[in-house]
């Protein structure tokens, strides 16, 4: 069954989500791609207490996690909180992801108009922001405008705040059609799915200057960040392509070996404290 993704926000948005759809990987590699260690899925309809574990009370003392499932049709999918995406590490990991494959990110705050970002190996293919997109010739712009209310400018395609059909609905579906995007409606509502600690155990606090440019911020880069053997810094702008003073591919600068324990401080991350439910360590 294609249930589309037209129903997103009427189901998820009064409390906001992040959702990340990834055309073909398998689960495990998006949730390693988001932080989370191999192995470590807790699947609620074999985990006795698992949805109250992690949506009853209590449940915001828990480490970041995702809820993670595949749609059929060659998507993977991941579903967190909206707050997930400002942590530094997810800034530079997250990037080699989008480098790659082709990458749709949907954010909901609850306070702005949900964002939109569609990547393709590296590029931004398309997005929409406040309602907006610059994209006039894309198909989703050209068809938001034959057929949902939105208005072509010069400049860009805005919503008509005069219609009453240019919801995210709309947009959703607009979309959805045009990359072959679904997502199962029951279990995703029904919190059916696979769940998975996304935060790093141990929290690093980079101290450090890119050796490379400068810059003052550094973000940690590797996997799961456990120690310093897992992971190295990098650069804000390392792989982020085309920025002004940089070169077009990202600053190449980074930090590793032995130099890290001179720039960096760790700490156990204290939310891995509160995991009370059987077979989690």
């Amino acid at each position: 069954m294609n249930d589309g993704i037209d129903w997103l926000d009427a189901e998820l948005g009064a409390d906001g989500y992040s959702l990340t759809m990834v055309k073909g990987i398998a689960p495990e590699v998006l949730a390693a791609n988001l932080g989370a260690q191999s192995d470590t899925f807790i699947d609620p309809d074999t985990t006795p207490g698992a949805l109250e574990f992690f949506h009853g009370p209590g449940s915001s003392k828990l480490p970041d996690w995702a809820m993670v499932g595949e749609t059929g049709d060659g998507w993977t999918f991941a579903l967190e909180a909206p707050e997930v995406g400002h942590r530094d590490d997810r800034l530079a990991p997250g990037r080699d992801l989008r480098a790659h494959h082709t990458v749709v990110d949907l954010l909901n705050t609850t306070m702005d108009p949900p964002a939109v970002t569609v990547s393709a190996d590296g590029r931004t293919d398309w997005m929409l922001r406040e309602y907006g997109t610059r994209d006039i010739g894309h198909p989703i712009s050209r068809q938001l405008v034959a057929e949902a209310g939105f208005v072509a400018y010069p400049h860009g395609v805005y919503r008509d705040d005069a219609s009453e059909d240019t919801g995210m609905a709309t947009v959703y579906r607009i979309m959805g059609q045009h990359y072959g995007l679904s997502l199962p409606r029951a279990s995703v509502t029904g919190r059916r799915l696979p769940h998975v600690f996304t935060e790093p155990r141990v929290l690093l606090h980079p101290e450090a200057r890119c050796p490379a440019c400068g810059e003052e911020r550094m973000l940690p880069h590797g996997d799961g960040f456990r120690g310093p053997e897992d992971y190295r810094l990098v650069c804000i702008y390392y792989q982020v392509r085309d920025v002004p003073r940089y070169p077009s591919q990202g600053c190449p600068g980074e930090v590793s070996g032995p130099a890290l324990s001179r720039v960096v401080r760790a700490e156990p991350n204290p939310k891995y404290e509160n995991l009370r439910l059987p077979g989690i360590s």
